[in-house]
């Protein structure tokens, strides 16, 4: 209202409950309210079917998690009340089962510079965040998700009207409308327990996620129909003839969503033998730091680090060091007294055994190899005993290593590769 007078000529609301607020509040603008639905709610719906392709472009595949923190803006927030809450999501779930992505509103991304937020989430993104930017991607985002960790924001909402498992870090409810499709979520939703350990309470809010019907009832009055009711009224506002054809209401677009995201150069990695051919590995982040009582640092665990990370407070404590070529094994031996193994993207190598597994396909295979090994001969297994062959899993992966015998003694690395020797001290 100016001046006693409605200033718009169209008030478009996507819900009747809005408009019976709108009659309580500013009776005077109803005869300019229209009740056209939600265009992205619709647009969601029928982009449900590419949900394996928005999935791929988190880097997820069909047996991991995807995990969604959503932010609104101001201090109310989910980043505004809990600033470290994706780094410890980050920290606590294993990465070869989870993908976690971040949602911030672009009022957050722009009021504080997108080199703000980048340096905020430095450590996550070499953690394996993947950060979508502010212009477009959320809608493909959250259909990708199987968790949703949000707020009070819109993005959250639109969350549990795709039938998303939906945890709120933050609601002030002081601040919401109670008749709302938001206030329903409040009354509805999971909160976040801060304290409690997170993977138990993503696999309870899974199991209940279809208790979100009526926040899907309260989104829209006309689901499906929002396109054609807002081009009626634009047609009539321009005082032009509505075309005859349908209007369109495409899905979003699988190539629009291309998170920010690093390669993870550091993790803390668990190995755990069942038996004496089969071992479990798992491994998480460490460039983010869990919570004292949760894992990685409730079980036993040893740490692996690219050669050429930045953090070099890692280095020194590194049991593993993953290289580019097989030349630097002896240097890295030489500079690192606390690494046992280091390992390329074919290679295995011990540093007294030298060469104990090579023919690999990449560096995830190699690393839960020497693991692996690892972990058998810290717990005060021989070489001898370790098997020829073993199956090895690392999150969804079942990978069948050979492992060198004492009747085939491992071939040093110097015999490969002569390696190159540094008078320098360990770092």
């Amino acid at each position: 209202m100016r001046n006693g007078a409605v200033v718009p000529r169209a008030l478009v609301l996507s819900h009747d409950e809005q408009y019976a607020r709108l009659a309580d509040s500013v009776p005077e603008a109803l005869d300019a309210a229209i009740v056209a639905g939600d265009p992205c709610f619709d647009r969601m719906s029928v982009s449900e079917p590419r949900r394996r392709e928005y999935r791929r472009a988190l880097g997820a595949d069909d047996d991991m998690t995807v995990v969604v923190v959503s932010s609104t803006w101001g201090p109310d927030s989910l980043l505004g009340r809990n600033p470290d809450l994706i780094a410890q999501l980050l920290a606590e779930l294993p990465s070869d089962r989870h993908v976690v992505a971040a949602v911030l509103h672009p009022n957050a991304w722009f009021a504080h510079g997108p080199a703000q937020i980048r340096l905020w989430l430095g450590d996550c993104l070499r953690a394996g965040l993947r950060l979508v930017p502010p212009a477009e991607g959320w809608q493909q985002a959250v259909l990708a998700a199987d968790v949703v960790v949000g707020d009070f924001g819109a993005v959250t909402g639109y969350a549990a009207c795709a039938g998303r498992a939906t945890l709120l870090a933050s609601f002030p409810d002081d601040q919401i409308a109670e008749r709302s499709a938001m206030g329903e979520l409040g009354r509805t939703a999971r909160r976040l327990d801060r304290v409690s350990a997170f993977l138990p309470q993503f696999d309870a809010a899974r199991a209940d996620a279809g208790q979100f019907s009526k926040v899907r009832e309260l989104a829209t009055s006309l689901p499906g129909s929002s396109a054609a009711a807002l081009r009626k009224a634009f047609y009539e506002l321009l005082a032009l003839p509505e075309p005859p054809r349908a209007p369109l209401v495409p899905p979003y677009a699988a190539g629009a969503l291309l998170p920010e995201r690093m390669p993870v150069a550091a993790w803390w990695v668990a190995a755990q033998w069942r038996g004496d051919h089969e071992a479990e590995v798992t491994r998480w982040p460490a460039d983010v730091d869990a919570r004292d009582e949760q894992p990685p640092n409730t079980t036993d665990r040893h740490l692996v680090v690219e050669q050429a990370h930045p953090r070099r407070d890692l280095h020194g404590n590194a049991a593993i060091v993953m290289i580019e070529d097989l030349g630097e094994a002896g240097e890295t031996f030489a500079r690192r007294p606390t690494c046992g193994f280091v390992v390329t993207g074919k290679e295995v190598v011990h540093r007294d055994k030298g060469v104990v597994a090579e023919g690999l396909s990449d560096v995830d295979e190699s690393v839960a190899c020497a693991s692996a090994i690892y972990a058998w001969l810290s717990a005060g297994r021989t070489w001898e005993a370790l098997p020829g062959r073993a199956m090895l899993r690392i999150g969804s992966r079942q990978i069948e290593v050979t492992l060198s015998r004492p009747n085939l003694p491992p071939r040093p690395a110097s015999e490969v590769r002569p390696p190159h020797p540094s008078r320098r001290p360990p770092a």
